[in-house]
């Protein structure tokens, strides 16, 4: 599987990068420079927020179907055994349910958190870019 980090292949051979231009006859030490790709790191932030609209919603379902379990366990509560249908298992469903809730709020808030990270790190990369490029057009040299 592939990450927005991940370099491109070419051809088995390292070849090192200085300001964007590729060493000619090998270059020396490690591999080329960062390579990363904004827009992979927004279509992953975009697929989170999605992700956690659906948590919403398969949140409501839940909250639904648990409620309305409860009440039809509570329409057997004259005694009887907790397996039968009292309302002691009805309650534990509505704990339940609290507990599902609870974990739902905290993966949305994750899910929220790395979105906005990523769409951050998106946005730094570019500017940086950019900032780099207009630098690299200002320099004027001797030599043309």
């Amino acid at each position: 599987m592939s990450t927005p980090f991940d370099a491109p292949q070419h051809g088995g051979s390292t070849h090192t990068r200085l300001n964007s231009v590729p060493a000619e006859g090998g270059g020396g030490g490690g591999g080329g420079g960062t390579n990363v790709d904004t827009q992979r790191l927004d279509e992953a932030a975009n697929a989170l927020v999605e992700l956690r609209g659906d948590t919403e919603n398969v949140d409501n379902g839940a909250d639904d179907d648990c409620l309305s379990a409860s009440r039809g366990l509570n329409k057997h509560s004259a005694g009887g055994m907790a397996e039968a249908g009292s309302w002691a298992t009805a309650g534990s469903l509505v704990t339940m349910d609290v507990r599902w809730g609870s974990q739902v709020i905290n993966l949305k808030s994750l899910l929220q958190d790395i979105s906005d990270k990523l769409h951050t790190t998106s946005g730094h990369y570019t500017s940086t870019e950019q900032e780099e490029q207009a630098l690299q057009r200002s320099i004027s040299t001797p030599f043309g």
